[in-house]
């Protein structure tokens, strides 16, 4: 704005400028007088004779040289529109130079704060515009005259009133937000409208894509590790898509690991309600990699949380990590034989005693191969490293032994473990006839002859029988000792537990021959 812009106040005065001052590098011709006349910071420098100082006077301050054109236009007798979108800049030129009513009557700064307390701050709305543009050297500014406790009383007031108004934040600088959601959080207010505000703010600052700029990304790391600070911790108030996106966000922008571990435990604990595509955001990572002490990590956690009691959550678990398993061999045709393996053994991990079947291992298997049709009988023989065959479905087990992509050595598998479930079908059905026919009969003699042969019977029973009925007796007796072991094995295959203990109710053990289990090269 030099002397020859139309809009500019000096014009209006006959006696030439006599003062060059410079905004963000543009150039003010003014009057020394008129601008003295209203501000006290520019006589000092005046009587001073401090005329450079003078000429740079704003060069702290962050200000649009149109804001600073509206101030001399004041100083110059025209009257001004002040607005939401310039108060703020418009009360730290005022404070700055102090353009006060001590100074010089109806002044500027009089004028900015009555606008402010009268139109502003009365209006939720009007406040967040006056703030959403405010840079840190304005807040800086703000600060210093205690304007930003103004400011955040007044939204605080208002959002405790209506906290769906919490939605309408996301504009605001971080330097406002966090203190604003930590001081709302503190009264008994809607923690869903609380979560749901932060997980605005933070899809806006952090998860949209940005140029890679290094400033970008250093604002994103203070954006995403304020979101840890602020985000609730108490199960099921976030959903598990935005903690994994978190997560996945706060290892690629390097945040603390204050805030990773945040992510991760807030993961751990509602892990049970995650689905495979949540637990897909994490993987694969940048260099295509898929990071398996991470997810280590967070089931070591899940599985320390929980007891033999929460049985349904080891079984969500143990399902989405197959999906995830088979969704991974579908998804990634980059992905590698070791990781595949490494990715099974956890998923059969997860599963140990708590599914009946392992169907789906089987079908994550059976899409890796079709993924990677160049593979060698070796390589297939490490995919199908985890596969337990006795753990088939009949279903599972006649696709299989009809599936070419299968080594041979796991097909001959499938067929013996199909053989041994046909024989155990045929034996309960035969176990079954028989019964039915000795209960038939029992119903045609009279109640004391039942009695009597049910005596007869029993002790007359071969000692394999009686011996099999003390075993059971023993099973009741230790079912919830049974449970616990089961549970313990989960958890000791991830490491929660530094040593094991005996089961209690091993009467399985006992009528069973030693396994003899073989390693395929």
């Amino acid at each position: 704005m030099s002397n020859r812009h139309s809009k500019n106040p000096s014009n209006q005065n006959s006696k030439s400028p006599d003062l060059d001052l410079y905004v963000k590098g543009v150039h003010f011709h003014l009057h020394e007088e008129t601008l003295a006349k209203r501000s006290a910071k520019v006589t000092t420098l005046l009587e001073c004779n401090k005329l450079h100082e003078l000429r740079w006077i704003l060069r702290d301050m962050d200000i649009n040289p149109s804001i600073f054109h509206l101030v001399t236009r004041f100083c110059y007798g025209y009257k001004i529109e002040l607005s939401a979108d310039n108060i703020v800049s418009v009360l730290c030129i005022a404070y700055y130079l102090d353009m006060s009513d001590d100074h010089s009557s109806n002044n500027l700064l009089n004028k900015a704060i009555t606008f402010l307390e009268q139109r502003v701050l009365m209006s939720w709305s009007e406040t967040v515009k006056a703030l959403r543009i405010c840079s840190e050297k304005i807040l800086d500014k703000l600060a210093d005259v205690g304007l930003i406790e103004v400011f955040l009383d007044s939204l605080v007031e208002k959002a405790l009133n209506d906290t769906k108004l919490l939605q309408d934040l996301i504009t605001l600088p971080l330097r406002l937000y966090e203190p604003l959601i930590l001081e709302v959080s503190k009264h008994n207010v809607s923690i869903e409208n609380l979560v749901a505000s932060v997980c605005n703010y933070a899809k806006r600052w952090v998860f949209e894509k940005d140029s890679g700029d290094g400033s970008v990304s250093s604002k994103k790391r203070e954006v995403i590790e304020a979101v840890d600070r602020i985000l609730p911790h108490e199960r099921g108030t976030i959903s598990c898509g935005f903690l994994f996106k978190s997560l996945k966000e706060s290892i690629f922008l390097d945040a603390c690991s204050d805030c990773r571990k945040g992510f991760e435990v807030r993961i751990s604990n509602q892990l049970d309600m995650a689905t495979a595509k949540d637990l897909l955001i994490l993987s694969p990572t940048e260099d295509g990699s898929y990071d398996i002490e991470l997810l280590k990590n967070i089931l070591k956690s899940f599985y320390s949380n929980y007891s033999v009691s929460d049985l349904s959550r080891f079984v969500s678990v143990a399902r989405m990590l197959e999906e995830f398993l088979l969704e991974a061999a579908a998804s990634d045709a980059g992905l590698r034989v070791g990781t595949f393996k490494e990715l099974a053994e956890i998923a059969v991990a997860a599963s140990c005693d708590v599914l009946s079947y392992s169907d789906g291992i089987y079908r994550a298997i059976d899409v890796f191969l079709e993924r990677h049709i160049d593979l060698i009988e070796s390589e297939k023989m490490e995919a199908c490293r985890f596969l337990e065959c006795k753990k088939l479905s009949p279903e599972a087990c006649e696709h299989a032994s009809k599936n070419e992509k299968l080594p041979l050595r796991i097909v001959v598998k499938v067929l013996f473990v199909s053989q041994m479930q046909i024989r155990d079908k045929v034996a309960r059905e035969m176990k079954g006839v028989v019964e039915e026919k000795t209960q038939d009969q029992v119903h045609e003699d009279d109640e004391v002859e039942s009695m009597s042969k049910k005596l007869l019977k029993l002790e007359i029973e071969p000692d394999y029988s009686k011996k099999r009925k003390i075993e059971n007796l023993e099973c009741v007796v230790h079912c919830e000792k049974k449970k616990t072991s089961v549970w313990r094995e989960v958890k000791r295959k991830f490491g929660c537990m530094t040593s094991s203990t005996t089961d209690a109710c091993n009467c399985h053990i006992k009528k069973k021959k030693k396994k003899t289990y073989h390693r395929y090269k």
